[in-house]
């Protein structure tokens, strides 16, 4: 299943929230996260069409992950701090 993100500036009342809940859910969606006129629903693909009928006014869009992963470097030392550290063993 994949998430899409469903957005109503408008639905800022939490009744209309809730009725378009209720109506995602009817269609067989899974509601994961909702705000103040946003939804996070888990769907299967084929059933998106349907359940943006059943909700006029909504917007949406796929949910975006990205994560940015840095890059693996080995630390290096600077030569001042490594001479330093030498110089106070002695």
């Amino acid at each position: 299943m994949s998430r899409y993100v469903f957005f109503n500036s408008s639905a800022q009342d939490i009744k209309v929230l809730t009725a378009a809940k209720r109506a995602a859910r009817s269609r067989g969606a899974t509601v994961v996260k909702s705000l103040a006129g946003t939804m996070l629903l888990e769907l299967p693909p084929a059933q998106v069409s349907e359940v943006a009928q059943a909700l006029p006014g909504w917007r949406y869009s796929a949910e975006r992950k990205t994560t940015r992963v840095p890059e693996r470097r080995p630390l290096q030392r600077s030569k001042a701090r490594g001479a330093a550290a030498s110089v106070a063993k002695r």
